[in-house]
């Protein structure tokens, strides 16, 4: 509430004649300051808007070092550390706040005398054993055990330990930009067009969720495969793909794309034909596949399986390798 009564609701119309005092001025400018302000405060909100990463010393010591970024204050003050500096928390000990806040100099003539006065906007970093009520922005926090133990960075920043920089409790804000994943559905010559609607819908499902994916279906292996993030390769049945297909697949592969390959099968079928197709395919490409591991990412980021969930089988066959995954 104190903020909406503070919101700016008259400004000044300027006429012939009139006398722009200090008074004046000063008046008109914050007008605009404030409409500034509030914006970014209510339409961003108060935290971190890019940078002002929090890394250890090297080696480690009682310092940290704060690099370059812009955040927004609980007033809708813009923050600028224009450049790394070095904090040293000194023997502080037990749970530490590194907060980052506004601050103006006072004042001071610009080079002349006679020339006009100006206020400068500042910065001022501090480490603090309880968030305060004033306007601030938390950048890390730092379990120390006792006044002389070494500041490193987290070995799991999921879970920090003792004497280990602390980075969850930050808070970003503003327009990111959102990365376009695009991925390219291929076929062998006996493909299942349905694999196709199903990449479709599982893109529709993540642009609901924010995310700019998009998916081209039934893109011929040899044409531009470099431009996607994800090419998803699927066939049935015993297939011989033509150098040309090959050649632009490794190329895709060596470039550091990835390959999500699925080996199709009927009904009641077994082992389908394509699966050794598929694993001659890579194999004379070089690309060596092992079992997925308990703890890979494909299990873990975003998902929460202890294995690979059921597919046709009963339990799911995925095999991992050289930028390839096997299913």
């Amino acid at each position: 509430m104190s903020e909406l009564q503070a919101y700016p609701r008259k400004r000044i119309e300027p006429v012939d004649g009139m006398a722009v005092t200090a008074q004046v001025w000063q008046e008109a400018h914050e007008y605009h300051r404030l409409q500034q302000r509030y914006h970014a405060l209510w339409y961003h909100g108060s935290g971190i808007v890019t940078g002002l990463e929090v890394t250890a010393s090297d080696p480690p010591d009682s310092s940290v070092v704060i690099h370059p970024g812009v955040a927004l204050d609980g007033q809708g003050r813009t923050i600028l550390l224009p450049e790394a500096t070095a904090f040293d928390v000194g023997q502080a000990q037990g749970l530490l706040y590194l907060l980052l806040t506004y601050d103006e100099s006072a004042p001071r003539a610009g080079g002349s005398e006679e020339g006009p006065l100006y206020v400068h906007a500042q910065f001022a970093i501090e480490a603090r054993a309880a968030l305060p009520d004033t306007p601030c922005v938390e950048l890390a926090r730092i379990r120390r055990q006792d006044r002389d133990a070494p500041i490193a960075g987290a070995q799991d920043p999921e879970r920090p330990a003792a004497n280990e920089i602390d980075l969850r409790f930050r808070r970003q804000v503003g327009a990111a930009p959102q990365p376009v994943v695009t991925l390219a559905v291929c076929y062998t010559a006996a493909g299942n067009p349905a694999h196709g609607r199903g990449a479709g819908n599982l893109a529709r499902a993540l642009r609901h969720s924010g995310q700019q994916v998009w998916v081209d279906d039934g893109l011929p292996l040899d044409e531009g495969l470099a431009a996607y993030s994800l090419v998803y390769l699927t066939g049935r049945d015993a297939f011989q793909l033509s150098r040309d297909e090959m050649n632009a697949l490794y190329t895709y592969l060596q470039g550091g794309g990835t390959c999500l390959i699925e080996s199709c099968r009927r009904d009641g079928e077994g082992d389908p034909a394509a699966d050794a197709a598929f694993l001659d395919l890579l194999a004379s490409m070089g690309v060596q596949l092992d079992p997925l591991p308990s703890g890979h990412p494909l299990l873990t980021d975003p998902f929460l399986f202890a294995a690979p969930p059921s597919g046709f089988e009963a339990e799911g066959r995925v095999l991992v390798g050289g930028g390839v995954v096997l299913s």
